[in-house]
């Protein structure tokens, strides 16, 4: 899905849907309301959070387009840590392929996030150990034990911060509010040339500019912001973590700026709430 200079990518844009729940949708909203870190963010959000004390260690998706998969993964391995205490280790290519089952697709094709969710969502994850990640097995059908062991995520709540006809900076004040609120999110953006490549020793991404080409499309966590992070003339950026192990950017973290959601660049952005987190940490 990539050159050697990059990790493999995979993510397809959602196409509109005016069925998306968003954070305003009352299934969800009946949740968020239980959050005191929501109810203080939306007063007033800091200028930084950084989330990545919470986060599982970072993933290498290798060569396939799997990167939806691994951001899913990602997020749930959040959530089970910050709100339970527990590690999680989900299986990636479980996801990867329930997902393409859900789309009908064959082949490695990537996939949509909204999808994706979707996958997690009826499914669940099973763990890692049980389906191990061995990108020559990505398009084998998992055993019906393996969905059993999976069957644990139907509680969950899935909804996206850019429903349809959301203006850019809304969009980008969602995420901000969520992430204060310790609830990443995860999205996809367009990578283009000028992006740094593996053993870069950087994670900041530039805006593109003339003259840069389109490598493809890839999804990651959002996981922190810094409003005064400078990357070229922009300020402000989004903290990510990348599928691409730790040999890319910080230990496998990079910023992308705020420019790109404001521009479209960045989009798709998806995170997920469920009652049993009213009485965690998380929203204490």
């Amino acid at each position: 899905m990539s050159g050697d200079r990059y990790g493999g990518m995979g993510w397809e844009r959602d196409l509109p849907d005016f069925r998306d729940y968003g954070p305003d949708a009352p299934e969800v909203k009946r949740i968020l309301d239980k959050s005191k870190p929501m109810k203080a963010a939306v007063k007033a959000a800091p200028a930084k959070v950084d989330l990545r004390q919470w986060c599982s260690p970072i993933e290498d998706q290798l060569s396939i387009g799997s990167c939806t998969a691994h951001a899913g993964v990602g997020l749930l391995e959040y959530f089970e840590r910050r709100a339970f205490g527990r590690h999680l280790d989900g299986s990636r290519l479980f996801l990867y392929k329930t997902t393409r089952d859900l789309l009908g697709w064959v082949g490695d094709q990537g996939a949509y996030l909204r999808s994706t969710m979707k996958a997690m969502a009826l499914f669940g994850v099973p763990p890692e150990s049980y389906w191990v990640y061995d990108i020559s097995k990505f398009d084998v059908e998992p055993s019906a034990f393996l969905y059993a062991l999976g069957a644990n995520y139907k509680a969950i709540k899935y909804f996206r911060l850019d429903p349809v006809g959301t203006a850019p900076a809304q969009v980008l004040d969602n995420i901000k509010t969520h992430l204060a609120a310790g609830l990443p999110c995860m999205f996809g953006f367009t990578v283009y040339s000028s992006m740094p490549g593996l053993g870069a020793g950087t994670g900041d991404i530039p805006f593109p500019k003339k003259g840069d080409k389109v490598e493809g499309g890839h999804a990651v966590d959002a996981v922190g912001y810094d409003d005064n992070h400078r990357i070229g003339s922009d300020r402000g950026a989004l903290l990510i973590r990348n599928s691409w192990s730790t040999a890319w950017g910080e230990d496998g973290y990079g910023w992308l700026p705020y420019s790109y959601v404001l521009k479209g660049l960045a989009a798709d952005f998806w995170t997920l709430v469920q009652a049993d987190y009213i009485d965690t940490d998380l929203f204490k």
